[in-house]
């Protein structure tokens, strides 16, 4: 198939990939990006009649068309679905991170360090700094910390800066 009898066809078959990208809009996607999806297919389609041309003979192709474009549009929508999924889990941890920094804050009296958060929560550290990498936040680390934490909070003088 050439280049010209590809434009046609996509030109062709763009109505169809647009009806199909309304028909499975649930919400879970903006249109536009469902729309753009469908095309996606419709190209993918195409391609796929081109490289087996000779065994597509037999093939619809409106058939194969529809079927590419749909099989497209369902790949988006769940990795759309995937990212929600993802996001929703984030969410979850971070409020339980939030917690547990927040009581072991008030507990030690100054900000706890990731070891101490991560067996707060029964995570690994790894898990923790995950977390606060994503949240774009910090927590001391080390036993040095710990240290100079339990040293300033021994000394009146000094524990108004912790």
């Amino acid at each position: 198939m050439d280049d010209r009898k590809k434009a046609e066809l996509t030109e062709k078959y763009m109505p169809l990939a647009m009806r199909l990208a309304a028909q499975m809009d649930d919400g879970i996607m903006p249109l536009e990006d469902l729309t753009q999806e469908a095309f996606v297919g419709l190209v993918a389609g195409l391609n796929i009649l081109e490289r087996y041309d000779e065994d597509a003979k037999g093939m619809a192709l409106d058939d194969v068309l529809e079927r590419a474009i749909r099989e497209q549009i369902l790949i988006a929508k769940e990795e759309q679905q995937e990212l929600i999924r993802r996001d929703d889990r984030l969410l979850v941890q971070a409020e339980l991170l939030n917690r547990s920094i927040d009581s072991l804050t008030e507990t030690l009296g100054t900000k706890p360090t990731v070891d101490e958060v991560a067996n707060d929560m029964g995570v690994s550290q790894e898990v923790v700094m995950d977390i606060l990498k994503l949240m774009g936040e910090t927590l001391p680390e080390g036993d040095e910390y710990k240290e100079n934490r339990e040293y300033w909070a021994d000394n009146p003088t000094l524990r108004k800066f912790i």
